[in-house]
């Protein structure tokens, strides 16, 4: 009996030996090109997603949510290294398989501050931040690993390109495309069967993660390919919503979320684990009405829904960027947390040093914040600093808007749709919004707020200033010619694929 007892406190000593608020376990979710009323709890009545509602009614729920950029590349830059992408020296919001640049060495990533700390770094999904190329001399540290990552499955890039898009998983023995990896299939874009599994593989691999590193801290960085179109469903989910395939898509996503929370309550772990829901930009409304695409099929049945914002992914409106942002941390955050104010994506690096107790790095410019107090004040007592966001996404690297509290500044205005809705604002003559009450940017404020278009454009011009300054990790690229595509620099938001 004492030899049983003995054993049984054994495998008590993992949980036991970590607190609740000791080196939490990390866990966050990024869609890809999702909008923010695709979900239940934000009002879509054809598409069913029950597990991402129980995360906001046991955690917290950020109505006024940003990502980092309404495109693919930029936005994953900025959720891993708190930094808006103007500063990443891409030259472009959108890097393919043949771009020669990628995530700089010398940026500082989620995975490689808490791999500093101790924890198992696993990444399943989408990377779509480098790719070795001859452009880059076949350089390594395009990939994961270099980044931070212990582990990675995933596609190098978004799974529409005609070639060069595989399915990659890390591997010692691997040589493929570079040293340490291993190509499982590739130019993935006509697999259909390959791209109907890509949800479930990545959970699955998620799933076997959690269980191998449960006794000590962990980051799982979990990126589906989805809803970026082409969609794709499992067979399991085809038909299930009443949304066709778009739905079925999202609802699947969500079934694999509540796989990852079962295996965490399983795994006894879940009061230990922050779990962050995002997606990586808006809708791809471009395609809203496109009937027949030679690669998309029915694209305007495959969109999602940015209300109640205006356009989408691409696009310097709220729609661009505006997105579901979830918190679920059992025990720590409170039931049914609704925070008002604004956040980001690029809060998550800094709010997740501060739990693993990782210095932030210096000697560059973090636009994230630490945002813990809003967690849970009593156990974060504190103060969050003031919200500034800058909306970027030109092909000339500047920015277009700018937000502080409740008031939201245009300059110009970028849309894939080519829509700017009757407003053609100028650095002389801006749009103002209150994007709090008026948050579909429909009533132009600016002649009846002269002070605050004032201190806003101020704001604009001091940080486009700062961001000149400082400059990127990466030397500077040419100017951007609008008609040479393809080009190192030349590629707006508006050609994302």
């Amino acid at each position: 009996m004492i030899r049983n007892l003995i054993a049984a406190l054994a495998l008590l000593a993992p949980a036991i030996a970590r607190p609740a608020l000791e080196k939490p376990n990390v866990i966050v979710v990024l869609l890809d090109d999702a909008g923010y009323g695709d979900f239940s709890h934000t009002g879509n009545p054809t598409i069913n997603t029950p597990n991402l509602s129980r995360m906001v009614s046991e955690g917290l729920n950020f109505p006024q949510f940003y990502c980092g950029s309404s495109a693919c590349t930029a936005s994953r830059y900025s959720i891993l290294t708190g930094r808006n992408p103007i500063r990443s020296g891409f030259g472009s919001w959108v890097l393919g398989p043949e771009s020669p640049r990628y995530m700089h060495p010398n940026e500082v990533t989620l995975a490689e501050g808490l791999k500093h700390q101790g924890y198992a770094t696993g990444m399943f999904g989408k990377w779509h931040l480098g790719t070795p190329n001859a452009a880059n001399q076949m350089t390594p540290d395009t990939l994961p690993l270099a980044h931070g990552f212990d582990q990675w499955l995933g596609t190098n890039v978004s799974h529409d390109y005609e070639h060069g898009t595989n399915l990659i998983r890390s591997n010692p023995q691997g040589n493929s495309p570079v040293q340490g990896y291993e190509i499982i299939e590739k130019d993935i874009l006509g697999n259909v069967p390959v791209l109907e599994s890509l949800t479930k593989r990545y959970t699955d691999a998620a799933i076997d993660f959690i269980k191998a590193k449960k006794d000590a801290p962990f980051l799982i960085y979990f990126t589906p390919n989805y809803p970026h179109l082409p969609v794709h469903a499992s067979k399991d989910f085809q038909g299930t919503s009443l949304r066709g395939l778009y739905g079925d898509c999202i609802e699947e996503i969500d079934s694999n979320l509540g796989r990852l929370r079962s295996a965490l309550e399983q795994s006894g772990i879940a009061q230990n684990t922050l779990v962050i829901f995002a997606s990586d930009n808006g809708p791809w409304i471009k395609y809203q009405d496109t009937a027949k695409d030679a690669k998309y099929g029915e694209a305007r049945m495959l969109i999602g829904s940015a209300l109640p914002f205006r356009d989408g992914k691409g696009s310097t409106w709220e729609g661009g960027q505006r997105v579901p942002g979830v918190f679920w941390w059992p025990g720590t955050i409170r039931p049914g947390t609704v925070v008002q104010a604004p956040a980001s994506t690029m809060d998550v690096l800094p709010t997740a040093f501060a739990l693993a107790g990782e210095p932030l790095p210096t000697g560059r410019t973090l636009d994230g914040r630490d945002i813990r107090p809003y967690f849970n004040a009593d156990k974060f007592p504190g103060t969050v600093p003031s919200f500034t966001f800058a909306f970027s996404g030109f092909g000339d690297n500047s920015i277009g808007a700018i937000r502080r509290g409740p008031w939201k500044l245009h300059t110009k205005i970028a849309s894939q749709t080519g829509n700017n809705y009757g407003f053609k604002p100028t650095p002389e003559k801006p749009l103002l919004f209150n994007v709090e009450q008026d948050p579909g940017e429909r009533i132009d404020r600016a002649a009846e707020q002269p002070q605050t278009v004032a201190e806003l454009k101020k704001l604009l011009t001091d940080y486009a200033a700062g961001v000149e300054k400082e400059g990127s990790f990466w030397p500077p690229l040419p100017k951007p010619d609008p008609k040479a595509k393809g080009k190192p620099g030349a590629k707006p938001v508006d050609e994302d694929e």
